[in-house]
Formats: C-alpha cells, sequence, structure tokens
C-alpha cells in the first residue's frame, strides 16, 4: 500500500511540474507559419509573453499543455475573455502554446 501511495503522490508531483520557459527561434516560427500562416517570430514571442504574463493569475503555465488541443480550442475564448486580451492577442498564445507543444521542447 505505500509503494502505491508514493507512486501516486510522484505522479502527481509531476503532473504538477514547474513550467518551464524556453527561447523561440525562427525555426519556431516557420513551422508555426506552416500551420497559422503569417505567423512570425514576434508573434510568437508576443503570444509566449503574453501567456506567462495573463494566464499565470489563474492557474498553472503547465495546464495548457496538458489538455489536449481540441479542448484548448474550445476553452481559449473563455480564457481569452477571463484575461481580458483581445482576439489577436488570443491567436498568438494560441499558436505559441500549439507551436511550442508540437516541437516536443517543453519538458
Amino acid at each position: 500500500m505505500r509503494k502505491i501511495s508514493i507512486v501516486l503522490l510522484l505522479s502527481i508531483l509531476s503532473a504538477c511540474a514547474t513550467y518551464k520557459t524556453m527561447s523561440l527561434s525562427q525555426a519556431d516560427a516557420d513551422r508555426a507559419s506552416q500551420r497559422f500562416p503569417g505567423t512570425t517570430l514576434a508573434d510568437l514571442n508576443e503570444g509566449k509573453a503574453q501567456f506567462e504574463k495573463k494566464c499565470s493569475k489563474c492557474h498553472s503555465l503547465n495546464k495548457p499543455f496538458a489538455v489536449p488541443e481540441k479542448v484548448l480550442t474550445k476553452v481559449m475564448p473563455q480564457m481569452a475573455d477571463k484575461a481580458h486580451i483581445d482576439d489577436r492577442t488570443k491567436d498568438q498564445v494560441y499558436a505559441y502554446i500549439i507551436t511550442v507543444r508540437t516541437a516536443g521542447k517543453r519538458k
């Protein structure tokens, strides 16, 4: 029983791991622009900055990376309203999250 409790506790703690920031590159912007035409490195960096500034006020920054993309797409408009961000910024944040999570760079 004790081993099960320890494994469960470690699983919970790893799920709540600290968000780790990363530097974005032109390669990230190129990959993003394939999915989100016209996305620039400046757009991704602004999405990252707004994500770190606004989203952390209400929840862990790991949370958007843990939910399926389908769920993220559905809740983004609601979260944008709560965070008081406009549609352009919402799109930049969404592009940042999707680009980073599909790169497998975020650990």
